[in-house]
């Protein structure tokens, strides 16, 4: 079980190895650039839609371990699990989207609408919903018709919380990379096959990009790529959660893996409400964002959260073991840690502005390195 992983992982590496040069001069010649100005930490022009190899390459090895998996002799062809076409079908629409914004930012509330029907569409056809929570207390509860609206807005959510964390040099390639990985070894403990493929062939991809992305950036990832990574690692989580070969895995186990954004993209958006600012109007107020606006670099910040990234995903393999004792010491452990990274940012930020003198004005653009 492990080989397929092991080889596809490599396969895609070595893949955006070679092929990403090739993408970065085709986006020259389209002038599909990044045109620094005031705000940019990059001071030439930087092609947007690197992303395009990730989605190109899981697409292209998804299609392949399939079919090597399912042979044609004698037709005894088997349709892809309903998991595949739901996963395979939404990047290829969500890609396809963030391209046209690439190329001529789109009205916010028509890729809404769109996302809305993606992941309607993709749970459709996975036959994928949020169960119940995996809470570590007070038992499982079915949510029923709400674990479907839950889904949705799960899948939504969290799409656009990985775009609007592609900011910084390598800070989604490193979860991609990451969150792959964990979802790949999920998969291979429950012997899931669809689940070991997906996140192996996404952690690869996303490592074979990140070199030219960090920590010097030759090309950014672009709508095009973060939209659909986004996706595919929040049906991964719905996968490894509540997939046919579970097994009992708690949902919040899957949860641990993409905690660093999922935490760093809640508390901005609860932030943002509390204070009666439009959540959807362009902003810099991420940990992330205040943390490099008082002075931190990217590769610092990208390695820190790289770190947090692994020990997250270290906690969602142990919990996966559905132990209710594990799973406690492991949330409390990382709501503990959250907490304090938060303080220490916020403390950060107003000494920064003290030292300054500057009055904090966080609704910038959500990408330092990038032109409004």
């Amino acid at each position: 079980m492990f080989e397929a992983p092991f080889f596809a992982f490599l396969g895609a590496v070595a893949l955006n190895l070679a092929a990403t040069p090739w993408l970065i001069r085709r986006l020259r010649e389209r002038s599909l650039l990044d045109i620094p100005n005031a705000r940019s930490s990059h001071d030439e022009p930087v092609p947007r839609g690197g992303g395009i190899a990730i989605v190109a390459t899981w697409l292209l090895g998804m299609t392949s371990t399939w079919a090597l998996r399912y042979p044609l002799p004698a037709l005894g062809i088997l349709a892809p699990d309903g998991f595949v076409m739901a996963t395979a079908g939404g990047m290829f629409v969500l890609a396809f989207l963030g391209y046209q914004d690439d190329r001529h930012n789109l009205n916010p509330y028509v890729k809404l609408v769109v996302q809305l029907a993606v992941a309607g569409g993709a749970l459709w056809l996975s036959g994928l919903r949020v169960a119940d929570l995996g809470l570590p207390f007070g038992g499982t509860t079915d949510l029923g018709v709400a674990g479907w609206l839950l889904a949705v807005i799960w899948l939504v959510g969290f799409t656009n919380i990985f775009n609007f964390m592609d900011g910084i040099n390598g800070l989604a390639f490193m979860q991609l990379t990451l969150g792959g990985a964990a979802f790949c070894f999920m998969g291979v403990a429950t012997d899931d096959y669809e689940l070991a493929i997906a996140g192996a062939l996404a952690s690869g991809a996303a490592l074979g990009t990140l070199k030219y992305n960090f920590p010097r950036a030759l090309v950014f990832m672009g709508d095009v790529g973060s939209l659909p990574s986004g996706f595919l690692l929040a049906m991964l989580a719905l996968r490894a959660g509540f997939g046919p070969r579970a097994e009992g895995t708690p949902w919040l186990a899957a949860l641990f893996v993409l905690w660093p954004f999922l935490w760093d993209g809640g508390f901005t958006l609860l932030n943002r409400v509390y204070h009666r600012r439009n959540p959807f109007r362009p902003h810099r107020s991420h940990l992330y964002q205040r943390l490099y606006v008082t002075g931190m670099s990217h590769q610092a910040i990208t390695l820190r959260y790289a770190l947090a990234m692994v020990l997250c995903a270290i906690a969602g393999l142990a919990g996966q073991r559905r132990d209710p004792e594990i799973l406690r010491a492991a949330l409390g452990l990382i709501l503990l840690g959250s907490t304090f990274y938060t303080v220490h940012v916020v403390r950060r930020v107003r000494a920064s502005m003290t030292e300054s003198g500057r009055v904090g004005d966080d609704d910038q653009p959500d990408h330092p390195e990038r032109p409004a």
